[in-house]
């Protein structure tokens, strides 16, 4: 018997590390040098970036509301490599210390990424610091969003977004991945750290 288009997508997108309710965003990175183990990382901008809408079961642009960001309690989320989630070898590190910032007229969110010191963690951070590592992606489950058909518009968060978009405004952080390419130019490393100061 012949299988649905649907159940190879699905098991298309699982093997890529997209599970079902969990959409990743690509976003980029600047480095520089630092002689500890965190980086500030802008983790995502409002800038409309593509991805794959469960719903609507096909890709489309979203816009991630700054403000509507949930964290788990601990305040803490994973980095990891390429959203992989496998293995608990996949956690270079982990995400904390959240706070908006405004990159080019958008609104975004900025993260404390601090680096494993085990072999993983410590090869990654080194690639940042070389230039070489500059892209990450977001992974979250969207809890409330509205979409906006195309040539109309609609208000959110105050604002008015004019269609086809996908306004998310309600959203749980999971975890940000070190990844190979990005999508939003936007999300940029701020600055490395060294012994508690960020420059």
């Amino acid at each position: 018997m012949p299988r649905r288009r649907e159940d190879v997508i699905r098991e298309e997108l699982a093997r890529a590390g997209l599970y079902h309710g969990l959409t990743v965003r690509a976003l980029s990175v600047r480095a520089g040098t630092a002689d500890n183990d965190t980086v500030r990382w802008i983790l995502t901008t409002e800038q409309p970036a593509m991805v794959w809408d469960w719903d609507r079961w096909d890709f489309v642009d979203e816009v991630l509301i700054v403000s509507g960001m949930e964290v788990p309690a601990s305040r803490q989320v994973p980095f990891l490599d390429s959203h992989s989630r496998r293995s608990v070898d996949d956690i270079l590190g982990s995400v904390s210390d959240f706070s908006e910032v405004e990159v080019a007229g958008y609104r975004g969110i900025d993260g404390l990424v601090r680096f494993a010191t085990d072999e993983r963690g410590q090869v990654a951070l080194q690639k940042v610091r070389d230039g070489h590592l500059t892209d990450g992606s977001v992974g979250y489950e969207v809890t409330r969003a509205v979409w906006i058909p195309e040539d109309e518009e609609a208000v959110v968060d105050g604002r008015t977004w004019r269609g086809p978009l996908k306004i998310s405004y309600r959203w749980r952080l999971k975890e940000f991945s070190g990844t190979p390419i990005g999508a939003d130019t936007l999300a940029k490393v701020r600055s490395l750290c060294s012994k508690g100061v960020c420059r």
